[in-house]
């Protein structure tokens, strides 16, 4: 059990010093299209960009019972648009040609 706990918290910290680099990577997989690969910078209202530590649900409001519009994995780039609620984050995710803009839960998100 603690050989366990051990090995996924040097995981963590790992995947958390990967993504806290101060240079982020901007680059998306050849399947999805999204704003920030076709001009290379974020719209306005983007804060910042990144990729999630663990698959999750974008909700249709900031509520873990809301209803889930869209499920994301840590090879796709979220937009972050408002951080102001204290447990979720205003997002923005693009799958193949669509924008979907939601809720996503901070504990997921590198800090």
């Amino acid at each position: 059990m603690k050989t366990t706990l051990t090995v996924c918290m040097l995981a963590l910290f790992a995947s958390l010093a990967a993504c806290n680099s101060e240079q982020r990577s901007m680059e998306v997989d050849g399947s999805e299209a999204t704003v920030a690969s076709e001009t290379g910078e974020l719209p306005a209202d983007v804060l910042y960009a990144t990729r999630p530590l663990m698959g999750g649900e974008i909700y249709k409001t900031a509520s873990f019972q809301a209803s889930s519009l869209l499920h994301f994995d840590t090879t796709q780039l979220i937009q972050v648009l408002d951080t102001s609620d204290v447990m979720f984050v205003k997002a923005r995710v693009h799958r193949d040609t669509t924008a979907y803009t939601g809720f996503v839960s901070k504990a997921i998100l590198p800090e």
